[in-house]
């Protein structure tokens, strides 16, 4: 059975006056002793303080916020949660330095474990005695200890992948059995769809380009040395960058892009709920907002970006990550916000958030996927080498713009591929 996270305690009044009701109205599920309170709904004088990314309208706070009253019914608790949005980013640390009373936030999980590490605790224990670690995906738990010394400092949720995603009726339409493995493979895809007046795949400008670019890349080279030449201008220095541009050009070159792309945000994918292109490189996130924007009902299928020849990096590489959950270490209440996190990374919460904004689940023993991003499933344990965003082609901020530019006029074919290395190599370190 699976373990109880709300813990209990016993008032002073209920043990007076009804012993013999505790032993059988507060025990947990497997009969362990709880450490946090639980008054059976009477109110207890701890409030924790919770800074949310979310805005209270959006499904992810819909679930938070009722899982925050269960959670105050089953342990007389409140959870006071301010919705600040992904203004978050910018208002927390100031906030931590001030000393504001927070008690935990939430964010994407590499800027929690980079960025905030200074101020949030170590969960290790906690996490130990709770067997949390039995729940979450292997890769998530070792890329945030990646970033904080091995120690275990954020609580990841709302897991992404990103793949290629397709319509399946599009791709029947034009005959194609199998999804493609390989990148020459893949052009053959297009051709296929191309040939049968299916347009084979669409991008939006900004990340919709740079994840283009650096998957090829970081197919060829891994992320590793992708954040090499990002950082130490060595652009022209390293062979298959000309290699990467040059099958990304091939792509916009041959017809197999729409002739919209790379489009303004969000006017690319929403072809593919207009049933315009067949294929979009996105994060698994997108099926939800196609819908969300077209009303469409498309009949999705994933697959990872295809290997290059002589590559380096094969499907089990790719941009996978999550949000995640940080508790302050000026806490008073650490033990009590951990218990909260579990009732929503954990068990019947963590389904209803799934459902509710079509994502994966974050607790492996949840298997029943949301219909439009189930396809990915087979893939998603199999994905043990985690891509930061767009395999780190934005690593260095003070190159993104320039990157980014190049990026686009290569795909739009205002330059060529040698251009497009001629043009980065020629920045400063």
């Amino acid at each position: 059975m699976r373990r109880n996270w709300l813990k209990k305690c016993i008032s002073t009044a209920a043990m007076l006056t009804a012993v013999s009701l505790l032993v059988t109205g507060c025990g947990s599920d497997d009969g362990k002793q709880s450490s946090a309170a639980s008054s059976g709904g009477s109110k207890s004088e701890k409030e924790l303080t919770y800074w949310s990314m979310w805005n209270s309208t959006e499904g992810q706070a819909k679930v938070i916020q009722e899982a925050a009253d269960k959670y105050e019914k089953d342990t007389g608790i409140h959870i006071n949660i301010e919705w600040k949005g992904r203004d978050i980013k910018k208002l927390v640390a100031p906030a931590l330095d001030s000393g504001a009373k927070i008690d935990f936030f939430d964010n994407d999980y590499v800027f929690l474990s980079q960025q905030c590490n200074k101020y949030i605790t170590d969960l290790t224990e906690m996490s130990k005695a709770a067997g949390y670690e039995e729940h979450a995906l292997p890769v998530l738990i070792e890329t945030t200890k990646s970033y904080t010394d091995n120690v275990l400092k954020v609580i990841p949720y709302q897991p992404y992948t990103t793949g290629v995603w397709y319509n399946k009726d599009l791709f029947e339409k034009a005959g194609i059995k199998e999804t493609p493995k390989t990148f020459k493979e893949f052009l053959d895809v297009c051709e296929t769809l191309k040939n049968a007046d299916i347009v084979p795949m669409t991008c939006d400008a900004g990340d919709g380009t740079a994840m283009l670019v650096g998957y090829q890349l970081g197919r060829y080279v891994g992320q590793d040395e992708v954040i090499d030449i990002v950082n130490n201008v060595k652009w022209a220095q390293v062979p298959e960058v000309k290699k990467a541009a040059e099958d990304i050009y091939t792509l916009f070159d041959k017809g197999y892009m729409s002739k919209y792309a790379p489009a303004q945000y969000p006017n690319g994918q929403n072809e593919i709920g207009f049933e315009q292109a067949a294929m979009i490189l996105q994060a698994s996130w997108v099926p939800n907002e196609i819908i969300q924007n077209t009303g469409s009902e498309i009949n999705w299928g994933f697959f990872p970006w295809p290997t290059v020849e002589g590559g380096k990096d094969g499907i089990e590489a790719s941009m996978v990550g999550a949000q995640g959950f940080a508790i302050v270490e000026k806490s008073e209440n650490k033990q009590e916000a951990f218990d909260f996190i579990q009732t929503l990374v954990t068990g019947e919460f963590d389904a209803k958030m799934a459902q509710s904004v079509s994502s994966i689940p974050a607790d492996i023993e949840n298997t029943d996927w949301p219909k439009s991003v189930a396809s990915a499933e087979p893939y998603f344990k199999d994905m043990t080498k985690a891509y930061v965003w767009v395999v780190g082609l934005k690593d260095n901020t003070d190159y993104n713009e320039f990157i980014q530019n190049s990026v686009d006029r290569l795909c739009k074919k205002e330059i060529t591929p040698d251009q497009f290395v001629s043009e980065l190599g020629s920045l400063k370190k």
